[in-house]
């Protein structure tokens, strides 16, 4: 990471980075999920070099538009003719992974490296969802794929409360607050968050 730059979310690029170079892992399918993934069944998919699949992420890219996604992509993505709103559950192969994971620390550190010319609205959520104070390794692994030619196909990988009122997915990602019938709260920032899981499930509780 940047020295300086107290950017915890630094941890995931560069993670995955290190972790390719130092265990030299030989499996072909990877996944790249966040911690606060509960998985709630087996989950079973391959997918071939050149053909990652991975989430919906919460924005889009019309390059028809000027919003916030595309002010941050036009300024950061050098000549990308493409980009996946992406984020994670992310499944790749192990060749695609190895090429993104340099660049996409790269492209984050240059983002984040960046910060005093971003306009306000960039990293205001009250005035967009973006937040990219928080947010700039997700647009950092998008730009990196991007910028090498790897698209991804979009899947339903994972349930994330309380969007989503019924298990289809074999992930539930609880990264925001769940509120339950008899009163408790459950998701990432609780202490007990991984092993306190609401299970069986309280009464009059929806399935995610």
């Amino acid at each position: 990471y940047k020295p300086g730059d107290y950017y915890t979310p630094y941890n995931k690029p560069w993670a995955v980075h290190q972790w390719l170079q130092q265990a030299k892992p030989t499996e072909d399918v990877i996944m790249i999920v966040d911690p606060d993934c509960l998985f709630v069944h087996k989950m079973e998919i391959v997918v071939e070099e050149g053909s990652p699949i991975a989430q919906q992420a919460f924005y889009h890219f019309d390059f028809s538009k000027n919003d916030v996604p595309m002010q941050v992509a036009r300024k950061y993505c050098h000549n990308c003719t493409f980009l996946d709103p992406i984020a994670v559950p992310i499944v790749i192969h192990r060749h695609d992974i190895e090429k993104i994971a340099p660049k996409w620390l790269e492209k984050t550190m240059e983002i984040r490296s960046d910060m005093h010319t971003w306009p306000n609205i960039w990293s205001n959520r009250s005035l967009s969802p973006v937040g990219l104070s928080w947010t700039a390794e997700m647009f950092g692994y998008v730009f990196a794929a991007s910028e090498l030619g790897i698209r991804h196909e979009i899947w339903d990988l994972q349930n994330v409360p309380p969007v989503h009122k019924k298990l289809i997915t074999p992930i539930i990602h609880y990264h925001v607050e769940v509120p339950l019938p008899d009163g408790r709260q459950w998701w990432k920032h609780s202490n007990d968050a991984g092993y306190n899981i609401p299970w069986p499930l309280p009464k009059n509780t929806d399935e995610v």
